[in-house]
């Protein structure tokens, strides 16, 4: 694997970790902003031929 695919691999989770966090803490507002974050994230892995998997979001 890549130091690309790595630090994206990185990012989508620490994305979904953020929106998780933002979810329990009732955090409307930002649990939409980490999900347009996540969005993003996997529309570049998507453009670039990496492969994601896509947890539950709450």
């Amino acid at each position: 694997m890549s130091e690309f695919e790595d630090n994206l691999h990185r990012r989508l989770e620490q994305a979904e970790r953020a929106v998780c966090l933002a979810v329990e803490r009732q955090d409307d507002y930002g649990a939409e902003v980490h999900r347009a974050d996540l969005a993003n994230l996997r529309r570049l892995a998507g453009e670039h031929g990496v492969a994601v998997t896509r947890p539950e979001e709450g």
